[in-house]
């Protein structure tokens, strides 16, 4: 009797945790992203999940390669349609190096790649996004 009833207890507690917990990263959706940076310019990029999950991104060309040091990458979050970036998100873009922005709540982001003030000419830029 015990048993059934701790049995039934972990099943329950399995199918709430299942409705709105961590997708497994292996999971993730990857979706691919592209465009021509202007010297002192940014490109945002739109994405939506309706799981909590790991973040990924992965610029996989920079062309041709700034001189000066990296183009850089940072998430937001939408809000009113505009893209409010959020503090501690942010990284240098180096080409085929992974970041890991950690895990994020359901919702809709963006993904702002831009140029710091090492651009003396406009690149093209190429990458991945791995989300919930």
């Amino acid at each position: 009797m015990v048993f059934r009833r701790l049995s039934l207890v972990f099943g329950l507690a399995v199918i709430v945790s299942s409705c709105g917990g961590i997708i497994d990263p292996a999971k993730n959706t990857i979706e691919q992203f592209s465009g021509s940076l202007q010297v002192g310019g940014s490109n945002s990029f739109t994405y939506s999940w309706s799981k909590n999950g790991e973040i990924e991104v992965v610029l996989t060309m920079v062309s041709p390669t700034p001189a000066n040091g990296p183009i850089w990458i940072q998430l937001g979050q939408v809000v009113n349609g505009s893209c409010a970036l959020l503090a501690g998100y942010s990284a240098q873009g180096i080409v085929n190096r992974k970041v890991q922005f950690g895990v994020l709540n359901k919702g809709t982001y963006c993904l702002l790649v831009y140029d710091p003030g090492v651009l003396t000419v406009p690149v093209n830029f190429a990458g991945s996004f791995s989300h919930p």
